[in-house]
């Protein structure tokens, strides 16, 4: 049989993906039918490809309006009977069992020189999270085209699945060499293995806090890690084969944390959510604005102090430290149209009785801006001036803050 990829001439790494596309595809029908074959073993020949045909549909785009309601109750019949046999084969406790194999891949993968099981190992596991992975998203498009209270609850559980489960794999993809970069080099540096740590410990602590949904504090700061350690491999003198790997790992691991976010907020808006994606991609743009010398091939002084400022806001981010808007408006992160009201900043933190000069000098401090009320009235300086961001005051005070 002729390979369409091969005709279209499309480059291996674009082959394997279409490849992983086409198989995902053919798991869903396959997944499909066998629940049809338990919710309604009365349909045969041409009705039964027919209900194959429109429940492939409505998975396929999950978010239709359903007007039928045979449709809407054979949606959630099928999927009842496919997590009926999900159930046989995995217990409650497949979610514990994901964080202590992922624990013993991490290391195994980082406590001394890579093997070829250890390779075998972390592929065959991460093969087996695609397949969950879509068993699960198979079974929320379907329960997504019933409006009963039943399905909702179904679909509430189901998101806190697959939210452990995307968060598991991002670990693994982060914390451990690919099978590539495995293969060029079987040696971890100190900055892997201390990524590494950062990651299992955020797993360690995931053991108990089993019943939250989404994403921990702790695999934040370790991806602020990730973050560092791309704009660290960009320098121009290091890039080998095994760095460029590497670093292109990182960026796909935030990029995919980022689609994830997405992907669980358009099954059930959240507002923890949507502030997890809004760190997300401000880590993501801190990356691109600190590696431009990279992408354009030139090196200067600028680019430097440019690359300087965003690790040291990714550095204030995982120590805690707030870091002024002004900052961040000077390297192009953020867009000078507000991403969330100041009211909304105030009644977060609890602000709403306290006197309009408090509030005042809260957003001031919050935009970077210094407090005029403390200078000499002879002495005060323009508007202008007053908002300037002084790069190398900011290095210099990380320096010293660092010591």
């Amino acid at each position: 049989m002729v390979d369409i990829n091969f005709l279209r001439g499309l480059p291996p790494q674009e082959k394997d993906e279409a490849d992983k596309l086409k198989q995902k595809d053919a798991q869903k029908h396959q997944l499909i039918e066998k629940g049809l074959e338990r919710a309604r073993p009365d349909l045969k020949g041409p009705q039964k490809e027919k209900a194959k045909e429109i429940l492939s549909q409505k998975v396929d785009n999950p978010n239709a309006a359903v007007s039928d309601k045979d449709i809407e109750d054979l949606a959630f019949s099928v999927a009842e009977s496919l997590q009926a046999i999900d159930d046989e084969l995995h217990p409650e406790t497949e979610y514990m069992q994901w964080i202590d194999d992922s624990q013993k891949i991490i290391r195994h993968m980082t406590d001394h020189d890579i093997t070829d099981d250890d390779i075998k190992e972390r592929e065959a596991f991460l093969d087996n999270l695609d397949q969950r992975e879509n068993d699960l998203k198979v079974y929320i498009a379907l329960y997504q085209n019933s409006g009963s209270q039943k399905a909702k609850d179904k679909l509430a559980f189901l998101q806190k699945k697959l939210a452990k489960l995307l968060e598991i794999r991002g670990v693994i993809e982060a914390s451990t060499k690919s099978k590539e970069e495995a293969k060029l080099q079987q040696k971890l540096d100190e900055r892997e293995k201390f990524l590494a740590q950062q990651y299992y410990q955020a797993l360690e602590a995931r053991k108990k806090q089993e019943d939250e949904i989404f994403f921990s504090d702790l695999e934040y700061k370790a991806s602020l890690l990730a973050a560092q350690t791309v704009i660290a491999l960009a320098v121009l003198d290091q890039q080998t084969k095994e760095n460029q790997l590497r670093q292109q790992r990182l960026q796909n691991y935030m990029q995919k944390r980022a689609n994830d976010m997405r992907l669980l907020n358009q099954v059930s808006p959240n507002q923890q959510l949507k502030d997890a994606f809004q760190k997300q991609q401000e880590m993501i743009a801190l990356t691109k604005v600190a590696n431009t010398s990279q992408q354009h091939g030139v090196f200067n002084e600028e680019e430097q102090i440019r690359r300087n400022v965003c690790g040291a806001v990714l550095e204030y981010r995982r120590r805690d430290k707030e870091v002024p808007e002004k900052v961040l408006y000077k390297l192009g992160v953020k867009s000078f149209v507000p991403e969330y009201s100041m009211s909304e900043e105030i009644l977060r933190r609890k602000m709403a009785h306290q006197s309009q000069k408090d509030i005042v000098e809260r957003i001031n401090e919050l935009r970077g801006r210094q407090n005029t009320s403390f200078a000499p009235k002879l002495k005060i300086q323009s508007r202008e001036n007053m908002q300037a961001f002084d790069r190398e005051r900011f290095l210099a005070k990380m320096r010293e803050y660092q010591k």
